[in-house]
């Protein structure tokens, strides 16, 4: 299946996998490129690594043990622990709508024998890409069409990055955040209650060397801007409620800053806690943008 490419009227392109869980591989505004892939493309295209902007579905980052008994479909971690959900990879849409610049993808889980075998919550997803001239907008709709309710952990995965900027020159901005004890499995630590350890606030505020970064926070207010800044470029990634959860992640040496919208923190499907369930018969809009100054 080819890849999708989107022309804003401002000269601004993306490009985007049908194949590959519908990921965003590109983003480029003024000809510059904003998204990485970690790895050479080739090899990202045949391994189900996360880069670009992946949709982490139906849960985002770790489980807390494996109930999918070595399933192929499910990437798993160091620890062997299952990790961003099963459609790193997939590629059977249902419908799949493609204009000037907009894309988007239709999927009724119950009716894929497989998917239900790993997520068993009949339900329609929608995902959607707008691009604009400095703008790209991200949709997901989550809609409980099926008579279950389904519970809603899933995420996103944008990979950020400044075009010509020596990482040395990189800093974060971000809204007040709550951070979130993890153990040595980057598993999220819970109390005798089963209530999540949260500490804060944390200002992860400045610049980008020597610092890095696999950790979660909890939003602590309504702040929803999160700036990627170097030289005289700023790529800002805005979320909103219903995203009440953001994982940030900058290996050592690497050029780019992972700022990862989330709507439970990582092991609430296998928790069953702190999760939103979209209710039988209603549906849930999510929403975030990445944009250019």
């Amino acid at each position: 299946m080819p890849d999708i490419h989107l022309n804003s009227p401002g000269g601004s392109t993306a490009r985007i996998a049908p194949e590959l869980g519908f990921c965003c591989l590109s983003w480029c505004v003024d000809g510059r490129e904003h998204l990485r892939l970690p790895v050479p493309e080739e090899e990202f295209r045949s391994d189900a690594k996360t880069g670009g902007i992946p949709l982490l579905y139906p849960f985002a980052n770790r489980l807390r043990d494996d109930p999918y008994d070595g399933h192929p479909w499910v990437k798993r971690d160091d620890n062997n622990l299952p990790i961003h959900g099963c459609l790193l990879r997939f590629e059977a849409w249902d419908r799949l709508e493609v204009g000037d610049d907009r894309a988007a993808v239709h999927l009724d889980w119950g009716a894929h024998e497989e998917l239900m075998r790993l997520f068993p919550h009949p339900h329609r997803l929608e995902i959607e890409y707008l691009l604009e001239d400095r703008r790209i907008v991200v949709n997901t709709r989550v809609v409980a069409d099926g008579g279950s309710d389904v519970p809603a952990s899933f995420g996103w995965h944008p990979y950020l990055c400044l075009p010509d900027v020596a990482s040395s020159r990189l800093a974060l901005e971000t809204p007040p955040l709550e951070h979130v004890r993890l153990d040595d499995q980057c598993l999220p630590v819970r109390d005798d209650s089963g209530a999540l350890v949260v500490e804060g606030p944390s200002d992860l505020d400045g610049p980008l060397p020597g610092r890095t970064f696999d950790d979660l926070f909890r939003r602590a207010d309504d702040g929803t801007v999160f700036s990627l800044e170097g030289g005289d470029r700023v790529v800002r990634l805005r979320a909103g409620a219903p995203w009440h959860f953001i994982q940030v992640y900058h290996p050592p040496g690497a050029d780019f800053v992972a700022i990862e919208p989330m709507m439970a923190p990582a092991a609430a499907l296998s928790d069953r806690r702190d999760l939103p369930v979209v209710r039988s018969g209603e549906t849930l809009d999510a929403s975030f943008e990445l944009s250019v100054d």
